[in-house]
Order: C-alpha cells, then structure tokens, then sequence
C-alpha cells in the first residue's frame, strides 16, 4: 500500500505540473503553486483510501468462520471439545 501511495504522489506531481505549464503555455492563464500542490496532495490521499479499500477487501478473504460450536460469538468458546 505504501508504494502505491508513493508512486501516485510521484505521477501526481509530474502530471500536474505539466499540465499546468502546457496549459498556460497555450491559454495564458497561470496556475498558482498552491493550487497545484492541493491538487496533487488530492489525488494522493485519494489513492491512499482506494488501496486502502483494496488491502481491505484482500484481507476479506482471509477471514475463517467460525467452528460452528459456538452460539455467543461475542465471546470466546468456552465448552470443551
């Protein structure tokens, strides 16, 4: 999950940067640095949350139920096998 945090940080900060230079390049209109560095910082906690979600949903399918014997799943299994 951290490298995926890192590389999106790393593609957000190239794409954005050069987008805004193409695009002042041709329309004329500048695009303050702050503006861009909450643009890139959005785009990376928003991959932060997405593999977040993936790790998640991967764990998931790890889970094991139950043994079936117990009835009180709030604690833990107290009769003897």
């Amino acid at each position: 999950m951290r490298n995926a945090v890192w590389i999106s940080f790393g593609v957000a900060l190239i794409l954005v940067n050069i987008i805004a230079e193409v695009g002042e390049h041709y329309t004329g209109i500048h695009i303050h640095m702050l503006l861009r560095i909450a643009l890139i910082l959005g785009v990376t906690m928003g991959a932060f949350v997405m593999s977040g979600a993936i790790t998640l949903v991967n764990e998931m399918d790890k889970e094991v139920p139950l043994s079936g014997k117990t009835k009180n799943t709030l604690e833990s299994d107290k009769t003897e096998h």
